[in-house]
């Protein structure tokens, strides 16, 4: 008796279209969770006596604490929307998303402006992260080589950053995405004819064919009688 083959497990990849949507998603989710992470920080430190005085100023897209100069406690806080970039562009990731994983784009021209999307969505945040960086840059040397103050890059930076490649890359994925086909048409239900009365012409009355041996009457003659003797 031979032992049974054992069946292999079958392993089923995510397609084109699922992993696109996956990745449009995390681009929006980190492009609006960016925005409320610090960007930069600013640390002072004073030496004052044996014990420094350090404090710490930390820069979002909704609010700039920058420190004073003529006071050390006296920090200058104003609110900015900063963030409203990428809040667009986090709207537009995750639309493009759910047009994807919800499988409701299925035509080309639908296809297309998911890709439209992704790349407004891309721009948007590399742009924001450019001008994040450039403002910490700015920052930085408008300081000076001053060792009082020190400026940390934030995770709302790192976060536009992994934000735009990630766009970036679903574009990528979508470059190759087909519109896909659409379903099966149901199909619609054939109207019987109704045939109020038919005749049959070719079966005969009984139902079925009845054989019958006649001789032809044209040529039909009766048997002669037997004469007496």
């Amino acid at each position: 008796m031979s032992e049974p083959t054992p069946s292999v497990p079958v392993v089923r990849l995510p397609s084109r279209r699922t992993v696109a949507g996956v990745v449009l998603l995390l681009t929006g989710l980190l492009a609006i969770g960016g925005t409320f992470a610090a960007i930069y920080t600013i640390t002072m430190a004073f030496p004052l006596g044996l014990t420094p005085l350090t404090r710490t100023f930390v820069v979002t897209s909704w609010v700039s604490d920058y420190p004073t100069y003529g006071s050390v406690f006296g920090p200058t806080s104003h609110t900015n929307y900063f963030g409203v970039p990428a809040l667009v562009a986090g709207a537009l990731a995750l639309y493009g998303a759910d047009l994807l994983l919800r499988r409701r784009a299925v035509a080309p021209r639908q296809v297309a402006q998911v890709r439209l999307f992704a790349v407004a969505a891309t721009g948007l945040i590399a742009g924001y992260a450019w001008l994040s960086a450039t403002n910490l840059l700015d920052t930085i040397a408008s300081s000076g080589d001053s060792s009082v103050f020190s400026f940390t890059p934030g995770a709302g930076l790192w976060l536009f950053v992994a934000a735009a490649l990630l766009g970036a890359l679903s574009f990528v994925l979508m470059l190759g995405l087909e519109p896909e086909a659409p379903g099966p048409v149901p199909a619609t239900a054939v109207e019987e004819e109704v045939v109020v009365y038919q005749v049959d012409v070719d079966t005969p009355p009984m139902g079925f064919e009845v054989p019958v041996n006649l001789p032809p009457t044209d040529t039909y003659q009766p048997p002669e009688k037997p004469q007496a003797t």
